[in-house]
């Protein structure tokens, strides 16, 4: 009680004062003085006294109400609220000269708040939220006002919350009180709640909110198994919108994005890991609309095109080396001809080509010798006029394709029922190539699918089905060594193992556990002879402990070439090991052949999932 009337009185208070109102000794008063420096110290606030202004409690406005509110919460909870209450009632008459019952007039505007969004408060029984908008009458009508940042006036002067008391504060004027802004501000940030963490310090809140645009940068890089170029300039686009949208989690203040639609079909994977990131930065579940948000500055720094493509396309096409637009012409008609698909073709000189863009198309075909730091998987060297053999080697790049590939249970079904239905007789040409291909062509375009088109992708051709069983009693280190190994393999061109050696030494090693069991780690291949996207999955019985003191089961390494051309595979990856089922049935299989570590692995991810 001393507390509460050396912050609200506008009275002078000195240690007279104090002995008159409590009917106590000097030293008592003293020691309860020193006791509340004390308190007040601990949160960075301090109690300054002058002779005959007596005392006054200096320091950040939102922690001193902070502790106000502490004052007032241990009196209701000692049984002592009326007695605040009463002198709350006392100080508001001495400085509007207005006897009238204040705490039923904060009833009041609280009932009109409800009224007006149609909804209800669920106040304490004690009523402590009333006696804090009194609180707020007398620091406000004394000028020690709430000083908010732009972006937070702004989230909440755009609610009903607010709107509803401004027009209470209008009536306010008629009794005395006359709020200014930023008590109005205060007052609605105190009916709508605080839905996420308390600090007793601005300062700690404003640190809070610049982390987390670090925070939500990092988790990013590591969902998605990218490193930033450009960190700084996310860092800096993307804390435009951090604060606003904390204080939006904050107050519980939903948002709408007329742009959500768009963003999800424009980047799904971003947008998928951008959720992930939000959880790993413990922002929890956000709407949709706000992960859109986040995702359009996560991608600010990201090459438009490839985040719309994705890490390979259906229907793009790069043709390399044609002499002249009929030789391009003449390729692109026969690739269509053979496939049964209209392609987007794009056309590129031997000169000019980038090995990290090539990994975006469906396929590329070269007209001329290309040297080998040049190939990629989805690369078909080809004549202006196609050999049988031509057909064949781009029949068997697309069907890896991951957009392709999904149809590959339906497309296979299908002819399994043509086979065993049709009549004795010839029935090779069901496994011709152009028969798959027009069977999804009709799929694609004509949008009559049953499948799931966000089902996992199990065909994708760059997760590897062999995989790497680890001997119990192993650290993580050695698990992620022996993918690396397996990813490697017999190319002479890569130096992955000992890059690998390297990283699981030091802080830039980079992983993400996306369930209790699986993690992700990323191994980067960028400038290695012969570099390719591949996913090499490891499983341990016994499980291996990561850094973050938790065993992991499944261990998936997956290589990357830059930022962007494993995505499509870390996508899958994300959706196939989403379902519970699908682990349960990969570590079964790991405990079915444990007993026989050493031989090379055959899981099938088709059969396993």
């Amino acid at each position: 009680m001393a507390f509460l009337r050396i912050a609200l009185s506008s009275e002078p208070v000195t240690i007279g004062v104090l002995m008159d109102s409590f009917g106590v000794s000097r030293n008592t008063v003293i020691a309860d003085v020193h006791e509340i420096r004390e308190s007040l110290d601990s949160l960075g606030l301090s109690l300054s006294s002058v002779a005959a202004a007596g005392y006054e409690v200096l320091g950040d406005e939102i922690t001193i109400r902070k502790r106000i509110w502490s004052s007032l919460k241990e009196l209701a909870d000692s049984g002592h609220a009326h007695d605040a209450r009463r002198f709350l009632q006392a100080a508001l008459v001495r400085v509007t000269n207005n006897d009238i019952d204040y705490y039923a007039l904060c009833r009041s505007l609280i009932k009109q708040y409800e009224s007006d969004l149609k909804t209800r408060c669920f106040l304490e029984s004690n009523g402590l939220e009333g006696m804090m908008v009194q609180v707020s009458w007398l620091r406000g009508l004394a000028g020690n006002s709430v000083v908010m940042g732009r972006d937070e006036q702004i989230t909440l002067m755009g609610t009903v919350s607010y709107r509803s008391v401004q027009c209470s504060a209008e009536k306010l004027k008629s009794v005395g009180v006359a709020l200014p802004s930023e008590e109005i501000l205060y007052i609605t940030s105190l009916l709508l709640g605080i839905k996420t963490a308390d600090f007793a310090h601005q300062s700690e809140e404003d640190a809070y909110v610049s982390s987390l645009a670090e925070s939500l940068i990092e988790n990013f890089e590591r969902v998605a198994c990218l490193t930033f170029v450009n960190k700084e300039f996310v860092k800096e686009q993307l804390s435009h919108h951090i604060r606003p949208l904390f204080y939006r989690q904050k107050y519980g203040i939903p948002v709408h994005n007329p742009l959500t639609d768009d963003v999800r079909k424009m980047y799904p994977m971003s947008f998928e890991f951008c959720r992930r990131a939000a959880i790993e930065s413990g922002m929890g579940s956000l709407s949709d609309d706000e992960l859109a948000f986040l995702t359009i500055y996560l991608s600010s720094d990201l090459d438009s095109k490839m985040l719309e493509r994705g890490d390979t396309s259906a229907d793009r096409v790069l043709i390399v080396g044609a002499d002249n637009m009929s030789t391009a012409t003449l390729v692109r008609d026969q690739l269509s001809q053979a496939c049964g698909i209209s392609f987007d073709c794009e056309y590129a000189d031997s000169e000019k080509l980038h090995r990290w863009t090539l990994e975006s198309y469906a396929v590329v075909l070269a007209l001329v010798p290309l040297p080998p730091e040049m190939r990629s998987d989805n690369m078909v060297e080809v004549t202006p006029f196609f050999s049988e053999e031509n057909k064949h080697q781009i029949y068997g790049v697309l069907k890896r394709n991951r957009i392709i590939s999904r149809y590959d249970s339906l497309i296979g079904g299908i002819l399994d029922i043509m086979s065993e239905n049709m009549p004795e007789g010839d029935s090779s040409w069901l496994g011709s190539d152009r028969l798959y291909f027009e069977l999804f062509k009709f799929f694609d375009d004509g949008g009559r699918c049953t499948v799931n088109s966000h089902a996992p992708m199990v065909g994708d051709a760059h997760i590897r089905e062999d995989t790497v069983i680890l001997e119990s009693g192993g650290t993580w280190q050695q698990a992620v060594l022996r993918c690396a190994e397996a990813l490697q393999g017999d190319s002479a061109g890569s130096s992955l193992v000992e890059r690998m050696k390297n990283l699981v030494r030091g802080p830039r090693f980079m992983y993400y556990r996306m369930a209790c069991d699986v993690v992700v780690v990323r191994c980067p291949v960028q400038g290695d002879k012969g570099a390719h996207v591949a996913a090499q999955i490891a499983l341990c019985d016994d499980g291996v402990v990561f850094p973050d003191g938790a065993p992991a089961k499944i261990i998936i390494c997956i290589s990357t070439i830059n930022r962007y051309s494993h995505w499509g595979t870390l996508f899958s990856i994300y959706e196939l090991f989403s379902d519970q089922g699908v682990i349960d049935r990969f570590e079964d299989e790991c405990r079915r052949r444990s007993g026989r570590a050493g031989g090379k692995g055959q899981t099938c991810l088709r059969s396993a999932s």
